[in-house]
């Protein structure tokens, strides 16, 4: 059962705004894509792509919840049509994985069609959501990762529509939407992921996200890991080693980063996120394991000349072999 978000009562609100009944017209057509996606479409995803972490209505309602905040104090800065369009976009942006997770950015135009029909008033619709929710992943025509920068000036209802500033909205509030409801506590306890992907799950059930604050803002990440022994060896959930885990977390806090500065370098309302953070925090039997870490902290300060760092470089106290080796002496 899907529940009105805060990002669609801005939005309705906003299109309401519109001379006339062209906003209530709009909306109709955002909740008439809604259900169609949403019912036909993400709650199968599952079905098709059963290693995944979920892709579902909840993860759409929470890209949405991320782009509401991202907004935060600048909810007019859209006009009303580029708030439809990229609620349009975020409830398109993943539909091709039905049809398998590798390329699925490229897949969205059959799903779009079978929702949409062939009405020429969706025309310029479909140019930008494709176009939109094609640029939160994947490569160019050239093979470039630099999906946004080539995007264009886009149209709807006889609105330009900045695409740049879309697209970096959604591709931030996507890599943000991560958490404990992305996975199942239950298919982790009784090894039902594959092999390969069970780490995936179990960086979803350990990490949350959340963005902070005005000028200077930050993503913040909190890792909560409960950790057991088996023999030897750490592990971090059932089929995963505690090495295994914290090699994808710290890859991920820095693609975090990574996609915070490429993002705000397109929208304005992201310029005042200026760090990302990341705690960590242990527990063995239930109990935190003392470590006294300080949070990673990556920030914009850029020292011309300097090679770019690892997370054992912005704290030495983080490089992986010596920290598993002091949670093993803790872990008895």
């Amino acid at each position: 059962m899907w529940s009105e978000q805060r990002f669609e009562v801005l939005l309705k609100e906003r299109l309401l705004t519109l001379p006339g009944t062209r906003g209530e017209e709009i909306f109709a057509d955002y909740v008439s894509a809604r259900r169609y996606v949403t019912e036909n479409v993400v709650e199968h995803i599952g079905t098709a792509e059963p290693d995944l972490t979920d892709h579902g209505p909840r993860h759409l309602a929470d890209v949405m919840d991320r782009v509401y905040k991202l907004l935060l104090s600048e909810q007019t800065y859209c006009t009303p049509r580029e708030l439809y369009i990229l609620a349009v976009a975020i409830l398109f942006h993943d539909v091709g994985n039905l049809h398998g997770r590798t390329d699925h950015q490229k897949k969205i135009a059959g799903i779009y069609a079978s929702a949409r029909g062939t009405e020429s008033r969706f025309r310029n619709e479909r140019n930008s959501v494709l176009a939109i929710a094609g640029a939160h992943t994947g490569t160019t025509q050239d093979g470039s990762k630099n999906t946004i920068a080539a995007l264009g000036r886009l149209n709807y209802d006889a609105e330009s529509i900045r695409g740049q500033e879309l697209a970096a909205l959604l591709r931030l509030g996507d890599e943000l939407a991560e958490g404990p409801h992305r996975t199942s506590a239950y298919l982790q306890n009784h090894g039902m992921y594959s092999a390969e992907s069970a780490v995936f799950h179990a960086y979803a059930d350990s990490v949350e996200y959340s963005i902070e604050g005005e000028l200077p803002g930050r993503i913040a990440m909190t890792f909560s890991i409960d950790i057991h022994r088996v023999g030897n060896e750490l592990f971090a959930s059932r089929d995963v080693t505690l090495a295994r885990l914290m090699q994808l977390c710290y890859l991920r806090i820095v693609k975090v980063d990574q996609e915070r500065r490429y993002c705000k370098h397109f929208c304005r309302p992201l310029q005042r996120l200026t760090a990302t953070t990341a705690w960590f925090n242990f527990y063995y039997q239930n109990y935190p394991l003392d470590l006294d870490l300080h949070p990673i902290v990556l920030d914009d300060l850029v020292i011309p000349g300097d090679p770019a760092k690892s997370i054992h470089d912005v704290d030495p106290s983080y490089e992986l072999a010596a920290l598993i080796g002091r949670l093993s002496s803790l872990c008895p």
